[in-house]
């Protein structure tokens, strides 16, 4: 993409220059934009020559072409912001009337034949010329997307609008909450069209900030549950709490089945009329199957841990997802390609070689007491083999005679031992905190039933 470096230079050299292209551009006579733009200087009419820029910019679309476009634009901006500052007013009223006419209705009513993506060229300079927190910023995007849209430019929203959209938008003072909130299922629907997975990690990024949630409804909620329970390549719905902000009671029960991979109570489900309600909008057979890809990993590290071995028959883990065994190759290959487990198929033995379980795609089913004790288990026996580790890395030290950091995976180790000693720490004290409640509800009881054992006496 091309662009233009304009340099800072005199008021009266900007506006010379930006007259005469436009005296070129729309073929006028005797200089007229020229002419014009310099008496004003001359007679220090800085009110009026202002008023007379701003005007101007409405001939970019509709008179210039493709290559004068962009650089006559660029020392527009320029200009504007010059002369502003020399009569100390806000800029960003000329600049705003400028975004507005290169917006998508303006495009398509002149006909240009400006290449819409040095418009966009043009939208995205004026974005990062604005301040971060100017509202002004919120419209210039919308008008991007607008014309990316329009024009089958749906790639150019991503990555930099889809990865920074969120930081951008919470630095706008007083936004428009709805406008935001339009624009971000904007930008999610078109990239959606080509990434998948990219816009759904953009809008779930939006959802799960705490001060933008709020922008966002039910509704755009339940698309968007919608939308990920559709797409091709899996994606995990994290938050166990999200089926509660939704309004449909059947999607929110069918989020929580697939959530859990609870393969039982999600063919109970469907088989209802409830459940059948939602293959309107779902095709469940191919949920169906997704669940139990997600059951699988869980099962097969569950069989792993208990047998201590890595190779299981079709037949084994057909009676463990309730399938026939004509049905498991399908699924653990489909399971396979979603990278929920990585392994071998043999196909004549009809035996799957189990090399790993990937943990990325864990269910979000609250852990029992025997899988925190498992975890713990796991972490005492890395903690061993990282101070093994450990051991020998101080001895290399002192061997050669130079300190070094540890390697990144010990240091990332160390976070993650962390992390998990604080979460099972968080969950002793919810278990004692809920022991505590169950055990001042059992006493309470106890009081109630001797009060009316005295009260019964008394009546006697």
């Amino acid at each position: 993409m091309s662009f233009t470096v304009v340099l800072d230079r005199y008021l009266n050299e900007s506006v010379t220059e930006y007259g005469a292209i436009l005296d070129l551009e729309l073929r006028t006579t005797d200089h007229k934009y020229q002419n014009e733009f310099n008496e004003l200087l001359q007679n220090d009419n800085k009110d009026a020559l202002l008023a007379k820029l701003v005007d101007s910019a409405k001939v970019f679309l509709k008179n210039m072409g493709d290559n004068a476009f962009e650089p006559t634009a660029n020392l527009y901006i320029n200009t504007i912001d010059s002369l502003t500052s020399e009569m100390d007013v806000d800029v960003l009223g000329p600049i705003e009337s400028a975004v507005k006419n290169l917006g998508v209705e303006q495009y398509i009513a002149s006909k240009s034949n400006v290449k819409p993506t040095s418009v966009i060229s043009v939208l995205s300079n004026v974005f990062n010329f604005v301040p971060e927190t100017s509202r002004l910023r919120v419209l210039i995007l919308q008008q991007i997307v607008d014309l990316a849209s329009r024009n089958y430019l749906q790639s150019l929203l991503s990555p930099t609008i889809a990865k920074n959209f969120l930081c951008w938008i919470l630095k706008v003072e007083d936004a428009d909450t709805e406008d935001v909130r339009k624009l971000a299922n904007q930008i999610f629907a078109e990239i959606y069209t080509f990434n998948q997975t990219e816009a759904l990690t953009f809008y779930s990024n939006l959802l799960q900030n705490e001060n933008l949630e709020s922008a966002f409804n039910a509704e755009d909620r339940e698309n968007f549950v919608l939308k990920a329970l559709s797409a091709k390549k899996y994606f995990a719905i994290k938050d166990a709490g999200f089926s509660s902000k939704l309004n449909d009671p059947a999607l929110a029960q069918l989020l929580v089945l697939i959530q859990t991979a609870n393969l039982k109570e999600f063919n109970t489900f469907i088989s209802t009329s409830e459940g059948k309600s939602l293959s309107v909008k779902l095709d469940l057979d191919t949920l169906s199957l997704r669940v139990k890809c997600t059951a699988i990993p869980k099962i097969l590290e569950t069989l792993s841990e208990e047998s201590g071995k890595h190779a299981f028959g079709y037949e084994e883990i057909a009676k463990e997802i309730c399938v026939s065994g004509a049905e498991v190759e399908e699924i653990l290959i489909e399971c396979i390609q979603q990278g929920f487990i990585t392994g071998r198929l043999s196909q004549p033995e009809e035996i799957l070689y189990l090399n790993r379980v990937n943990s990325a795609y864990a269910t979000n089913a609250p852990l029992t007491a025997e899988e925190w004790q498992k975890a713990g288990k796991y972490l005492q026996k890395w903690s061993v083999t990282i101070d093994g580790l450990q051991s020998l890395i101080k001895n290399l030290i002192s061997k050669n005679g130079k300190r070094m950091l540890p390697p990144e995976a010990i240091q990332i180790f160390h976070q993650q031992k962390q992390e998990m000693k604080e979460q099972m720490q968080k969950e002793r004290e919810r278990r004692q905190e809920q022991d505590k409640q169950e055990n001042i509800e059992l006493e309470h009881k106890g009081g109630e039933s001797q009060t009316a054992t005295a009260e019964e006496v008394s009546v006697a």
